[in-house]
């Protein structure tokens, strides 16, 4: 019987964090906004592009916002995994969650032009069979539309399917597929931010997944 666990990048498989808040943290300043803090960009990681600026910086215009962001990326290809890091333990999971007979599939809100860098630096020795970044289109977590094409590309129940993450969009895409959502507790959200979404099981480190996934 096939099982698959999908699970999410930032705050999850990789501490991505300092990077992200140092390279946005660049980018607004040169449009006349004061930096924030790690904290604030603790609350924003995870969403798309435009549900993260407008939380970080106020109901600014779509067009505002993406002028913005596209300026951040370019900071982000040049400076984006300096402190980046995989979380303790990730690779020794996946490699025995690959031994119990699980696919591993990992989905991201970032666009696949940002997620490339993060591919020959972290994941050829990771054993994923599926990486799709999903940023900036309608597939973009909360949206169930990319776990529905893993559940048909790897011919897999909806009661075999995990979705491991820290954020509140990786709970409700979990949810609004009807699949198992596990909520990281290492990453960027808290246990109350993930319960108010829906969340019912916690894990509090990357080795605690096999004792959820057997």
């Amino acid at each position: 019987m096939e099982k698959v666990a999908i699970f999410d990048l930032d705050g999850t498989i990789l501490d991505t964090k300092e990077d992200i808040a140092d390279c946005m943290n660049k980018t607004i300043v040169n449009f006349g906004y004061q930096p924030r803090s790690y904290a604030d960009y603790k609350q924003v990681i995870g969403n798309d592009a435009v549900n993260f600026m407008r939380t970080l910086l106020g109901d600014l215009p779509v067009e505002k916002l993406m002028e913005i962001w596209c300026s951040y990326e370019k900071v982000y290809d040049r400076y984006g995994i300096v402190k980046t890091k995989l979380f303790d333990d990730v690779k020794d999971v996946l490699t025995t969650l690959k031994g119990r007979g699980y696919k591993l599939s990992l989905l991201t809100n970032k666009t696949p032009e940002e997620l490339a860098p993060f591919i020959p630096a972290f994941f050829i020795d990771l054993p994923f069979d599926d990486i799709v970044g999903v940023g900036n289109t309608d597939s973009a977590k909360p949206s169930p539309k990319e776990v529905f094409r893993i559940l048909s590309d790897f011919g897999v129940e909806k009661e075999n399917t995990y979705l491991i993450g820290d954020g509140e969009t990786d709970i409700l895409a979990a949810i609004n597929a009807h699949i198992t959502p596990i909520a990281a507790l290492w990453g960027n959200r808290s246990r109350e931010q993930l319960e108010a979404v829906g969340a019912k099981i916690f894990v509090k480190s990357p080795s605690e997944i096999l004792t959820v996934l057997k």
